[in-house]
């Protein structure tokens, strides 16, 4: 995920559904007048962090990079990776997630859903690219092995928009449909969105003393419905990362 692209646009701008590539489309007109449904903020929570294969045993969720490949980052927006310290015996970081499904069904059958998530005390890390050295925050299982360790923790805001199969349907874990091609037929990304604000440690490895109380700030940005050229050339507009010590 992390070693071969400039940037998560790649990843999130194709999704492998029985073996075709299928690049976000834009909402369908034809159902614009069709009712909108509000769904629980858990019916897409509970289904985020199903698979381990990136940092185990961190719950996978989506990471970032930014535009020059400098640093990359990931936030625990789904609260699955506080839950899972609470487990093993780690300490309670308050991890709170709130937000909407809103759901509109499309004619043909599918269904045009937008997901908006706001969590608080999300545990936090980040890493230099290309060299992938270990640079702010602290990775859960050290954060349980040893409770004096300081976690880095954010507010994130993960807006999404895609069409899913039916109205009512299950939603997806985005990593195991975008990042692994586990995505149902007729499921189609258009627009996925993270800002993130946190607080947290830095390691020397940044260039700085260890543990400098630190501030990593993510605005990205993606469309997928753009036709891929100029600006949007990347699907991401904005891809920002800024890491900075507290104060500067």
């Amino acid at each position: 995920m992390h070693r071969t692209m400039r940037n998560t646009a790649l990843l999130l701008a194709l999704v492998v559904t029985g073996g075709t590539l299928i690049l976000a489309g834009a909402p369908s007109p034809a159902g614009a007048s069709m009712p909108v449904a509000i769904r629980p903020i858990s019916d897409f929570v509970d289904a985020q962090g199903t698979t381990s294969t990136f940092f185990p045993p961190f719950p996978d969720q989506v990471g970032w990079i930014d535009n020059p490949n400098t640093i990359f980052m990931l936030a625990d927006y789904s609260g699955k990776a506080g839950a899972w310290l609470v487990a093993n015996g780690g300490p309670d970081l308050g991890t709170q997630t709130s937000g909407t499904v809103a759901e509109r069904p499309l004619k043909g059958g599918r269904a045009m859903v937008n997901v908006v998530l706001h969590t608080t005390n999300a545990v936090t890390f980040a890493y230099s690219a290309p060299a992938f050295d270990f640079i702010f925050g602290n990775l859960i299982q050290d954060l349980a092995a040893d409770p004096s360790l300081t976690p880095a923790l954010s507010e994130s805001h993960l807006d999404v928009v895609f069409q899913n199969t039916a109205p009512g349907a299950p939603l997806p874990d985005l990593v195991n449909w975008l990042f692994m091609g586990n995505g149902e037929p007729g499921q189609e990304l258009n627009t996925l969105s993270f800002r993130s604000n946190g607080n947290g440690p830095i390691h020397a490895a940044y260039g700085v003393p260890e543990g400098t109380p630190g501030r990593l700030v993510v605005t990205q940005t993606g469309l997928f419905g753009t036709g891929f050229h100029g600006a949007v050339g990347d699907a991401f507009p904005a891809e920002a990362i800024n890491l900075n010590p507290t104060g500067q």
